[in-house]
């Protein structure tokens, strides 16, 4: 009987890609074959001849599948496809997305609807992990995989009454060598690394243009005395490409300087024989698992730890247990163990999920484990950074691209506070530097007929796509064509945190624009943006209901997007709501 399992996913971030690995590392306990590959990397018309498939995806925007999986997802829409075309395929389907979004892991739960459709038969439901979930999306994951497991056992037992093998043959991705120190190509292999890495790692896997920016003000948006710190950062693009109000900067942050320090100096200090000028070759171990190419050439460990490393990362339960293995201590082993598994994920949550313990925090906690790391180990434990993605906040006519950036920094109850990678890195930018990112299509869609009324909602820095929408409109302005545009703007302060104020005044003397703020610490009673949406249902009816305009929201994902939708229905009728959501007449682009 075959063993073969494919392993499928469709990430964005790189959460999905890592857990797809993790199932195809957990297969090799049971003795199946078979690689992990993106979705779009595989040929979609060999699925009629697959036994045993996993498909592992997530949901981005607003209910999109990531770019590596939209050409498979395409070939399987396709309605002359017979309707058991995939009656030899049993599969499962796991998918990650944020319960704060309105389309909830729609893409797992689409695909796992078309493989049934297509004559698939479904192992066990689809797993729905949730990034709110005060555990993570390892709530849903461990148990999911335990189940998924025994199905496939009961259907492909153990060949030859064998035991499954305790842990994964394939613990690591792959083989990692350092390089004989007394090569004289060294440095200038450092050299040529230091000076390509952010490029190459830049446009990985990205389909969209390359954009190359070179930073000309970083300018701090709210009062000095304000608790938090937003900036209004330009830049200028060295390539010209052109962008639409609603499209996205995607970009990759690097740790800052001292945090790279503190970690070389903690392995010093546990007398780990690797240092940041160390170079290294990575090497594949298995052809299923293939070293993607921007880590083929020679690399630093100062680079990975830099540009490739995720320092302020929360450990999952793998690198737990990664590190328990070389460990020697028994009650270090023990607890590292423990974390590892799903009985022990509650402890983990309260160690490192609600802190937000990071991962170099980690190995300072367990010395005695981090005194036995090895390149291998480091290569798994240290989770890649992923790319941040930025609504772009000006438009094309103006001569710049803009992000509006909410510097991320708090307190848990660790004693250093919490700081945001890729925030921390664009503040810290100085005028000058040169980044690369990539530009890709939003979730908002902004109608082509400029007389559609516009309303939008746009709270703290989810005023930044409507900036970029209103600065085209003012450019573009002729009396008579534009049709009416109202923003609802909420902060804690008009003093504070009230970005961008001067010119949305300017844009609502011209005419272009009515403003309708709702600071929420200006008087005792706090006031919200749902609440000033109740307060205008006239103009709301008037725009919406009787003209036909959008209704666009930007910001948090929490609490806000669900109050606007409550409080818009109660004013222009839930009926009419659900109608403009059928119709993207209503849009939200959220975040976490």
């Amino acid at each position: 009987m075959s063993r073969k399992l494919l392993i499928l996913y469709g990430s964005e971030t790189g959460t999905a890609q890592d857990f797809a690995e993790q199932v195809w590392r957990e297969s090799k306990r049971f003795y199946f074959s078979g690689p992990v590959l993106p979705m779009d990397s595989y040929d979609v018309r060999n699925l009629v001849d697959e036994e045993l498939v996993v498909f592992v995806c997530a949901t981005t925007g607003q209910g999109d599948e990531p770019e590596n999986m939209r050409n498979f997802w395409k070939f399987l829409l396709r309605k002359k496809l017979p309707c058991d075309s995939l009656q030899n395929l049993k599969f499962a389907v796991l998918g990650f997305g944020d319960s704060g979004y309105l389309k909830y892991n729609f893409v797992a739960k689409k695909l796992h609807k078309r493989l049934l459709q297509l004559g698939g038969i479904a192992l066990m439901g689809a797993g729905l992990c949730d990034d709110q979930h005060d555990l993570g999306p390892s709530a849903t994951y461990l148990p999911w995989l335990e189940q998924l497991w025994e199905k496939i056992l009961q259907l492909h037992p153990l060949p030859n009454a064998q035991s499954a093998l305790e842990e994964s043959p394939r613990q690591f991705r792959w083989d990692v060598q350092a390089i004989d120190e007394d090569k004289e190509n060294n440095s200038s292999v450092r050299r040529e690394t230091e000076n390509i890495y952010a490029t190459s790692y830049a446009l990985l896997n990205s389909q969209n243009p390359a954009v190359r920016l070179t930073l000309e003000e970083n300018r701090r948006t709210t009062h000095e005395l304000h608790f938090q710190d937003v900036r209004l950062i330009s830049f200028k693009m060295t390539n010209a490409i052109i962008w639409q109000p609603g499209d996205v900067l995607v970009l990759r942050p690097c740790n800052a300087e001292d945090r790279v320090v503190e970690l070389f100096n903690l392995l010093h200090e546990h007398n780990v024989p690797l240092h940041p000028e160390t170079v290294v070759e990575i090497r594949e171990i298995d052809s299923e698992m293939p070293v993607p190419d921007f880590l083929k050439a020679p690399i630093s460990l100062r680079s990975l730890a830099t540009q490739y490393w995720d320092l302020n990362a929360i450990p999952r339960p793998r690198a737990f247990a990664l590190l328990a293995r070389n460990c020697l201590n028994e009650l270090e082993r023990e607890k590292l163990l423990e974390f590892s598994l799903p009985i022990g994920q509650e402890d983990l949550c309260a160690y490192a999920n609600r802190p937000r313990r990071t991962i170099v925090e980690v190995l300072r906690d367990f010395p005695h484990a981090t005194s036995r790391l090895t390149l291998e180990i480091l290569m798994e434990v240290f989770q890649p950074i992923k790319p941040r993605s930025f609504s772009i906040a000006s438009c094309p006519e103006v001569g710049k691209l803009q992000i509006l950036v909410a510097v991320v920094e708090y307190r848990s109850i660790l004693s250093t506070p919490r700081q945001g990678l890729c925030s921390t890195w664009l503040k810290n930018l100085p005028v000058g530097a040169k980044i690369v990112g990539w530009l890709k299509k939003g979730t908002l869609k902004i109608p082509g007929d400029p007389a559609k009324p516009l309303v939008m909602v746009g709270p703290g820095t989810g005023l930044a796509p409507f900036r970029s929408v209103l600065l085209q409109k003012e450019a573009k302005f002729v009396d008579g064509r534009c049709g009416r545009n109202v923003l609802f703007f909420g902060c804690r302060n008009r003093q504070g945190d009230f970005h961008c104020e001067e010119e949305l005044k300017r844009m609502e003397g011209k005419g272009l624009l009515k403003v309708i703020t709702a600071f929420s610490r200006d008087q005792e009673e706090k006031i919200y943006v749902q609440q000033r949406i109740r307060e205008n249902g006239e103009l709301l009816r008037s725009c919406l209901n009787d003209q036909g305009g959008y209704f666009f929201v930007a910001g948090s994902s929490k609490n806000m997007p669900q109050a606007v939708k409550e409080a818009l229905g109660e004013v222009i009728g839930q009926e009419n709501v659900q109608e403009m959501l059928s119709n993207g007449r209503y849009q939200e682009e959220t975040w976490s």
